[in-house]
């Protein structure tokens, strides 16, 4: 029995060895095609991941331009009215909207849903490191310092109220402002009622050049850098879908 087996072995053994190989074959293409398929489904993934933080970061830099120019409007229109009440010049109409504006102050939004939700799964479907971390740095270190920024910038405006029950009218909303070079704010202009008495009080002025220094602090030290970095991470973004895809 044994010696029949043997010579069967022998007479037929490369029908074996080719079994062998079809069904050796046969695993590994198998393996490669789920291997394929999952590495699609990535970099599938991947790219929906990047498509969102482009959504979100395009409007987070629309956000930062319109909150830069809201205050340098600011700055500007506190020098105009330090301007008046330093040289003791009369009051003009068109510094209405210049007393608005030194309201100013802004909450960056900075959305965040998108890293806390890749947060929550798996920060390496990004797969370019450095982009990650640019992308990671963002959110986890620029964000969080501009609000802080932005507390102070809010603390002055709450000071300022102060002075608004005693020197001025509420926002006029409907009003339109005469100056040729600073329009009105959403929010309306601002009309002193009693002019003479706010540029003699030197609470006021001080307050005005405290609120400059802070958001020029702003400007330069946050929201213009953070303005430059989302502008170069939109671009990285850009790059890194158009080769995905």
């Amino acid at each position: 029995m044994l010696k029949t087996i043997l010579n069967h072995l022998k007479a037929d053994w490369y029908k074996y060895v080719i079994e062998v190989i079809v069904v050796i074959l046969g695993i590994l293409i198998a393996y490669n095609l789920e291997q394929w398929s999952e590495t699609r489904n990535n970099k599938k993934r991947e790219i929906e991941v990047l498509k969102e933080f482009k959504s979100a970061l395009s409007a987070d830099l629309s956000e930062m331009r319109d909150n830069i120019r809201m205050h340098e409007y600011s700055i500007e229109s506190s020098k105009i009215i330090l301007s008046v009440i330093n040289n003791n010049l009369p009051y003009h109409d068109s510094l209405d909207a210049c007393f608005a504006h030194t309201h100013a102050f802004t909450t960056f939004s900075g959305r965040v849903g998108p890293i806390e939700q890749l947060k929550n799964t798996n920060l390496a479907i990004v797969s370019n490191d450095s982009l990650r971390l640019e992308i990671v740095s963002m959110y986890d270190e620029a964000y969080p310092r501009i609000r802080l920024v932005e507390l102070a910038i809010k603390r002055d405006y709450e000071q300022l109220r102060d002075f608004d029950r005693l020197y001025f009218e509420a926002y006029d909303v409907d009003a339109v402002s005469t100056n040729k070079h600073i329009p009105a704010p959403f929010w309306g202009i601002m009309r002193p009622l009693r002019f003479t008495d706010l540029k003699t009080n030197p609470g006021y002025a001080a307050l005005l050049r405290a609120r400059i220094s802070n958001q020029v602090g702003l400007l330069r030290g946050h929201y213009k850098p953070a303005e430059k970095a989302l502008s170069h991470l939109l671009n990285e973004l850009d790059q890194e879908i158009k080769r995905l895809e």
